[in-house]
């Protein structure tokens, strides 16, 4: 997803590339010397390659999901639309534990949850751990039922236990526009 009203992340990297490039290309005269056209090709080259991969590349998330167990399509919540919008990799199983963590301030920016949807067995502690990306956050229930202070500080913990089965969905409320909001599902215990 894009920001509206602006150029998008892609274009920003192409056109941050093609001035690295004038400026590389500018700062050796290689129009005597058929070497040192060579280096500069391969070294603007090199620059666009590690340029690109960082512009194009994940976002920041998927160290989260390292070894994680996903819900199957079928059995998606899918938290009456809340997260449509929101891009993750699917809902985390997390049944069986007593208590869990949630990154605050992950992906592009530090404007995510890691993991953006969960789910888990009624009576389990929720930990959302602050990773001190993205300015300052908090979390908060639609509905009122849990909130967090609002701090930018690394390592800052909020917990919540869920006794009662349902979805609950919750934003950070200083950037719930730029599509930081999270869901659990609460299941009975098996």
């Amino acid at each position: 997803m894009f920001p509206t009203g602006g150029k998008s992340e892609t274009q920003a990297c192409w056109a941050e590339l093609e001035s690295e490039q004038m400026n590389e290309t500018h700062a050796s005269d290689s129009s005597s010397n058929p070497t040192s056209r060579r280096s500069v090709i391969l070294g603007v080259t090199g620059i666009i390659a590690t340029s690109l991969a960082g512009c194009l590349g994940d976002d920041g998330e998927s160290s989260y999901y390292d070894g994680e167990t996903f819900l199957e399509e079928d059995e998606e919540p899918d938290y009456d639309g809340y997260l449509e919008d929101v891009s993750y990799p699917g809902t985390v199983d997390w049944t069986g534990e007593e208590r869990v963590t949630v990154a605050v301030g992950t992906g592009r920016e530090g404007m995510g949850y890691a993991p953006r949807s969960a789910r888990i067995e009624a009576g389990t502690t929720v930990v959302w751990e602050w990773t001190g990306e993205g300015g300052r956050h908090d979390v908060a229930d639609t509905d009122a039922e849990f909130a967090s202070e609002e701090t930018a500080e690394a390592g800052y913990t909020f917990e919540h236990t869920f006794e009662e089965t349902g979805t609950y969905t919750y934003f950070c409320t200083p950037h719930e526009h730029r599509g930081m909001k999270g869901g659990l599902e609460v299941v009975e215990g098996r």
